[in-house]
């Protein structure tokens, strides 16, 4: 009989939230072409294609999206590199604290990571692309409890 239960239970977990992550609680990042109004993809004027890279879920029942972009303009070349290894990456997260000049400040630093076959590990800094992606994001890491690594990061002092 408590077995029933327990199953009723997990049951309604993936009905309020279901999202793809590796056995460690990481999110997994696809990346999917941009198309047009023609359903073609699209491209930047020097022929490279566009991309948008997602984390997929379903919260109550509805699909949601979390959209991310690279740390700066230049890491959509960065982006494709990970992306040419696997069309799926893993989202680490990790909360870095920095002493900047005698104070203390966190971030929180998103990061995906892919591996090819001889094991070499390709990695860049994303960031979720609006303030409602990452307004997503922390409902999503809520509801499946994953751990956010912290570390400390030593940065010089100013001169």
């Amino acid at each position: 009989m408590a077995d029933k239960n327990e199953k009723k239970v997990n049951e309604q977990n993936t009905a309020n939230f279901v999202a793809e992550t590796t056995a460690d609680g990481n999110f997994i990042i696809t990346r999917e072409p941009i198309k047009g109004a023609n359903g073609k993809q699209l491209k930047t004027q020097d022929g490279r294609l566009y991309y948008a890279y997602l984390l997929h879920g379903k919260l109550r029942g509805r699909p949601v999206k979390v959209d991310f972009s690279p740390k700066d303009k230049g890491g959509y070349e960065l982006l494709d590199l990970v992306f040419d290894v696997a069309p799926k990456a893993e989202l680490y997260i990790t909360e870095v604290t920095q002493e900047i000049n005698g104070t203390k400040q966190k971030r929180t630093v998103y990061t995906v990571n892919t591996a090819d076959e001889n094991g070499q590990i390709w990695k860049s800094e994303v960031k979720p692309t609006r303030a409602s992606d990452r307004d997503m994001l922390a409902m999503l890491i809520t509801l499946i409890g994953a751990q956010i690594k912290s570390e400390t990061e030593e940065t010089p002092e100013a001169v």
